[in-house]
């Protein structure tokens, strides 16, 4: 797997604007970031990098963000911790789902509690 210095995170979001403005954000926080607005482009990215950080809309087009959490626990268990799940749904999660993960952010979702959870998330 190809490593990097400093914290690289990928974001998986199918809306652009939200995806743009949150690579704004991580890029100014000094994270190396790359962008994907479907899953199974996320897959592919996650089979070759190492990523220190992924924030996730659970509501994609192609494949569901919790398949996409199945994916990882399948084949990176140890990186579910560094996960951040945004939604518009948050009473729809259960216990078991969120303890698999580091962080749910509801959506609408501060820029400021997404620089702290990011960097929380981030950590070794």
């Amino acid at each position: 797997m190809e490593r990097r210095s400093g914290y690289r995170a990928l974001i998986v979001e199918d809306d652009g604007a939200i995806l743009n403005l949150v690579k704004i954000v991580l890029e100014r926080e000094s994270f190396t970031v790359e962008g994907v607005r479907r899953s199974s482009e996320a897959i592919a990215l996650l089979s070759t990098v190492a990523y220190d950080l992924l924030i996730l809309d659970l509501m994609m087009p192609d494949i569901g963000g919790e398949a996409l959490l199945d994916y990882l626990d399948e084949t990176q268990p140890k990186s579910l911790r560094r996960v951040i799940v945004t939604t518009a749904s948050p009473a729809k999660m259960s216990c078991e789902f969120l303890h698999r993960i580091c962080r749910l952010l509801s959506k609408p979702f501060d820029i400021h509690e997404l620089v702290l959870i990011a960097r929380e998330c981030a950590e070794p």
